[in-house]
C-alpha cells in the first residue's frame, strides 16, 4: 500500500517537473531591425520631454513679461484722452524749457479761433457745444410731459428766430416802452427850438427807476443788494452808478447779480458763460481805443441815432437830418463823458451804514452852495412801486462805502447843472440802444436765439441737462475729489512754519466751513418746484421783444424782493456755465454741471481728472485764503482775523509771485503781465495745483496704483497729472484780445501754466528738469 502511495507521489513529480521545463526561458536572439525600433522609441520620448520643458520655459518666460508690463487703460476715455494729447502736443519742445507749448504747440490746428471769437480755448469749446445742446433741446417739439417753464422756454426760441413777427411787433413794442418809460420817441433836443426846451421838465429820476425796475439797467444811478457785512444772514440795500464805456453798446445783462464780488476762473473776455461771442467781438472792435477808452466816435453815434430813430418811427425819414443827428451825438457824448468816474480802490472795504435821509443830507453838502437836490428818496419810491411790502422804510438803512457815497454826490452834482432836455437825450439813446440793438441785430441766428434764452431762463433751459444719473453716480466722486483735496490743504496749512497757530485754527475752520455747490440744485428736476419757482410768467410765442423784457422784468422783481429774504446755501451760477467760482460773503464754490465734462473729467485715468477738475476745485478753495479771500471769515463776514506776524509772512511770499508773474512778457499783448493785479488768481492757480498733486498721491495710496495711458507707457502718471493740467488752458488768442487781457485779474493761460509747475518742485522731478532750467529755477515762490 505504502509503495503505491509512493509511486503515484513520484509519478505527479515527474509530470510537475515536465510542466515546469516547459515554461522555462528560451534563448532570445536580437535582430538589427528589433534594435532600431527600441532605439528610436526611446529617442522620441526624450524629445517629447525636451519639448516640453522648453514649451514650460516660453510660457513661463512669456508669463514673467507679460506680468512685469503695466496694465494699459483701453477705456473708451482713455483712448479719447490719449488721442487727443497726441494731436495737441508737440514733442519737439523740451518740457523743461516751456511746458505749455510742450502740451498745447498743436492744439490750434486741430481747434481753430472762430472768427467772430477774439480767444478761443477747450472753456469756450465746450460751452459752445453746450449751447450747441441746449439749442437742440430748444428747437425739439414741446411735449405734454414737459414742465411748463421748459415749454415757454421753447416758445420764447421760436419767437426770437420768426424775423417777421420781430419786424411786425418789434417797434410797437418798444414804443410802448418809451411812453412807460416816460420818454418820448425821438429826444426833445432834436425837433424843439432853444426857447422850448429850456422850458422843457423831465423827471429823470422817475424814468432811470422805472427803467432799472423793468430791464435792470443802470443809468445815471443804480443800486445793488449785498450781504450785510457784519450779519452774512441778512442783505443790505446800496445805491451806485457802475460807469463802464461798455454801457454805451449793447449792454449784456448779467443773470446774476449776486457774482459782483466773486472770483471766477477765467476772465469775460475768455469766458463762454454768458458774453462770450459779445465780449470777444467787443474787444477786437476796441483795439484801436483801448488806450482812450472814453473816445467816442461821435459820427458812428450819429448813424446808430439814425437806425433807432428809423426802427421805432417807421414813417420817420432821417436822410435830411443828419446834421442834428450829429449835433445829438456830440451833446451825448460831452454828457457821458463828463460823469464822474469811480476809481477802484486796492483797500480794503470799509462799510458805513445810512438812512437815506443821511445819504442825501451827505450829497447836499457836497453840492453846496448849489440847492438841495432830492434824489435817493424818489427813485427807492418808483424803484419798488410795484412791490410795496419790500420797500425800505424811512428808518432803515442802507449799507455804503464813504468812497461811494462820495462818488454819488459828484455825480450828481454834474446832473444838477445838465438840461432836463440833455438828460432825457442821454436816457433816450442809452435805453433805446438797449431795446432796439437786441431787437433788430443778429437775433436771427440760432445761436444767438439760444444764449438769449439761457441767460433768460437758464435754469429751465438747464433742466435739460440735469440727470439723476450725475447726482448717483459722478456728484459722489466729485465731492470724494474736493475732500481728499480739502484734506490736503488743510494738512499744508498744519505743516506751515509762517503761521501762527491761532490763524492756522481759524484757516482750517473756514476750510471746515466752506460750502460747496456741485452740478446743478437738485430741485429743479421737481417739476412742481421748476413751475413754482416760474409762478407768473408769462411768454408769447410770437412777440419776442415782450418775451425778453417780460422775463428782464421777472428776474429784477425776484431780485428786488431778495434783499428782504435771508440768505441760506442758494446757486448763484447758471448750472450751464462752463466755469466756477468762490463766494467770499458766503464762503461757498460753485462748480456747475457744465465744467465737469471732458476736457475737466472723464478723461479715464484719475491721474488726468485730478491735474484738470481737481486744480478747478483747489484753485476755487484756494481763493478763500487768497490776497482777497483771506478777509472774509468762516461765514462770510469782512474782518481782520489773522496775525500782523503771519500777514507780514503771507504778504512776503505772496511778493515773490509779483515779482515772478510781473517778469513775464507777453508778446502777443506786447506788454509785461501785472503781477499786482493777477496776484489772487495766481495764488489759487498755484495752490490748487499743489493740492490737487498731494490729494491725487494720497488717493493712490488708498485705492493702489492706476494702468498705464495708451501711447504713454512710457509717461509716469504723475507727468500725465501735469500734462492734463497744462491741456485744459490750450489757446489761441487774437492780438487785440490779448492787450485786453493784461489787463484781467488772470494771467494769460500760457503764463498760468508755466508759472505754477516752475515754482513746484514736484515738476521738476517728475520730468527731472536740470536745476535752473526755465521750468525748475532755483527760485521757487510759494504761498500756500
Amino acid at each position: 500500500m505504502a509503495t503505491q502511495f509512493e509511486d503515484r507521489f513520484m509519478a505527479m513529480n515527474v509530470q510537475a517537473a515536465a510542466q515546469f521545463k516547459t515554461f522555462q526561458p528560451t534563448a532570445m536572439t536580437f535582430t538589427k531591425q528589433s534594435s532600431c525600433h527600441v532605439f528610436c522609441r526611446r529617442f522620441f520620448i526624450c524629445i517629447l520631454l525636451a519639448a516640453v520643458v522648453i514649451l514650460s520655459s516660453i510660457v513661463y518666460a512669456i508669463y514673467s513679461y507679460t506680468s512685469s508690463l503695466p496694465d494699459v487703460c483701453h477705456s473708451k476715455e482713455c483712448l479719447r484722452s490719449a488721442a487727443a494729447f497726441k494731436q495737441n502736443m508737440d514733442l519737439n519742445v523740451d518740457p523743461c524749457e516751456d511746458f505749455y507749448s510742450y502740451v498745447c504747440g498743436n492744439w490750434a490746428d486741430d481747434h481753430p479761433r472762430p472768427e467772430r471769437h477774439g480767444a478761443y480755448s477747450w472753456y469756450d469749446e465746450r460751452q459752445t457745444r453746450i449751447y450747441r445742446n441746449i439749442r437742440t433741446q430748444l428747437e425739439a417739439n414741446s411735449s405734454r410731459l414737459d414742465p411748463k417753464p421748459v415749454a415757454q422756454a421753447k416758445s420764447m426760441y421760436k419767437a426770437c428766430l420768426s424775423e417777421v413777427n420781430r419786424e411786425r411787433y418789434g417797434y410797437t413794442a418798444v414804443q410802448r416802452y418809451l411812453k412807460e418809460f416816460d420818454l418820448p420817441l425821438t429826444p426833445t433836443l432834436l425837433n424843439h427850438t432853444k426857447t422850448s426846451y429850456r422850458k422843457y421838465k423831465y423827471d429823470w429820476i422817475s424814468s432811470v427807476a422805472k427803467i432799472q425796475r423793468k430791464l435792470g439797467l443802470n443809468v445815471i444811478v443804480g443800486f445793488n443788494i449785498d450781504q450785510d457785512h457784519v450779519d452774512k444772514n441778512r442783505n443790505r440795500l446800496t445805491l451806485e452808478y457802475h460807469y463802464g464805456p461798455d454801457e454805451l453798446r449793447f449792454p449784456a445783462y448779467e443773470w446774476s447779480k449776486l457774482t459782483a464780488k466773486t472770483r471766477n476762473r477765467r476772465q469775460a473776455v475768455r469766458s463762454s458763460s454768458e458774453d462770450t461771442d459779445e465780449s470777444d467781438d467787443e474787444s477786437a472792435d476796441n483795439e484801436a481805443g483801448e488806450d482812450d477808452e472814453d473816445e467816442i466816435d461821435t459820427s458812428e453815434m450819429a448813424e446808430s441815432f439814425a437806425r433807432i430813430i428809423e426802427a421805432i418811427n417807421p414813417s420817420i425819414d432821417t436822410s435830411e437830418m443828419d446834421d442834428k443827428l450829429k449835433v445829438l451825438a456830440e451833446r451825448f457824448a460831452e454828457f457821458h463823458q463828463s460823469l464822474p468816474k469811480l476809481v477802484e480802490s486796492e483797500e480794503e472795504a470799509k462799510f458805513e451804514y445810512y438812512t437815506v435821509q443821511e445819504l442825501q443830507n451827505a450829497t447836499d453838502n457836497h453840492i453846496k452852495p448849489k440847492k438841495p437836490y432830492p434824489v435817493w428818496q424818489r427813485y427807492l419810491d418808483v424803484l419798488f412801486a410795484n412791490q410795496p411790502d419790500v420797500k425800505p422804510s424811512s428808518d432803515e438803512q442802507l449799507q455804503m462805502t464813504p468812497e461811494n457815497v462820495e462818488f454819488l454826490g459828484k455825480l450828481i452834482d454834474v446832473v444838477s447843472e445838465k438840461s432836463p432836455a440833455l438828460i432825457e437825450l442821454y436816457v433816450w439813446g442809452t435805453v433805446t440802444s438797449f431795446l432796439v440793438e437786441h431787437e433788430f441785430n443778429d437775433a436771427t441766428l440760432e445761436e444767438d436765439c439760444a444764449q438769449v434764452v439761457h441767460k433768460l431762463m437758464g435754469l429751465a433751459v438747464s433742466y435739460a441737462i440735469a440727470d439723476k444719473t450725475f447726482l448717483e453716480r459722478t456728484k459722489p466722486r466729485v465731492e470724494q475729489m474736493l475732500t481728499d483735496i480739502r484734506n490736503e490743504f488743510d494738512q499744508m496749512v498744519l505743516e506751515t512754519d509762517w503761521m501762527d497757530a491761532y490763524t492756522k485754527y481759524e484757516s482750517l475752520e473756514k476750510s471746515k466751513a466752506m460750502k460747496s455747490l456741485i452740478g446743478f440744485p437738485e430741485w429743479i428736476l421737481d417739476d412742481e418746484k421748476l413751475e413754482e419757482h416760474y409762478q407768473g410768467l408769462q411768454i408769447s410765442p410770437t412777440h419776442h421783444v415782450e418775451n425778453w423784457v417780460t422775463a428782464l422784468e421777472f428776474m429784477n422783481t425776484e431780485w428786488l424782493r431778495s434783499w428782504r429774504v435771508k440768505n441760506s446755501k442758494v446757486w448763484d451760477m447758471d448750472p450751464t456755465v462752463v466755469n466756477a467760482y468762490n463766494i467770499f460773503e458766503r464762503n461757498a464754490i460753485n462748480i456747475p454741471v457744465a465744467i465737469i465734462q471732458y476736457p475737466f473729467y472723464y478723461l479715464g485715468l484719475d491721474a488726468l481728472n485730478y491735474g484738470a477738475l481737481g486744480e478747478v476745485l483747489g484753485h476755487e478753495l484756494t481763493h478763500g485764503f487768497d490776497n482777497a479771500g483771506r478777509h472774509y471769515d468762516k461765514y462770510g463776514n469782512e474782518k481782520r482775523w489773522w496775525s500782523n506776524h503771519t500777514l507780514q509772512e503771507y504778504d512776503k511770499r505772496a511778493q515773490c509771485l509779483e515779482e515772478q508773474y510781473s517778469s513775464y512778457y507777453f508778446p502777443e499783448a506786447k506788454a509785461f503781465i501785472n503781477g499786482t493785479l493777477t496776484l489772487g488768481e495766481n495764488i489759487a492757480d498755484n495752490g490748487g495745483l499743489r493740492e490737487a498733486f498731494r490729494a491725487y498721491k494720497a488717493y493712490v495710496k488708498r485705492n493702489g496704483p492706476e494702468p498705464v495711458l495708451p501711447g504713454f507707457e512710457d509717461f509716469t502718471h504723475e507727468q500725465l497729472l501735469f500734462i492734463s493740467f497744462g491741456n485744459q488752458y490750450c489757446e489761441t488768442v487774437s492780438p487785440a484780445v490779448a492787450k485786453y487781457l493784461v489787463k484781467d485779474e488772470h494771467s494769460p493761460s500760457k503764463f498760468r501754466v508755466l508759472g505754477v509747475l516752475s515754482n513746484m518742485p514736484e515738476f521738476g522731478e517728475a520730468y527731472q528738469c536740470p536745476s535752473g532750467s526755465k521750468m525748475n529755477p532755483k527760485r521757487k515762490c510759494r504761498v500756500w
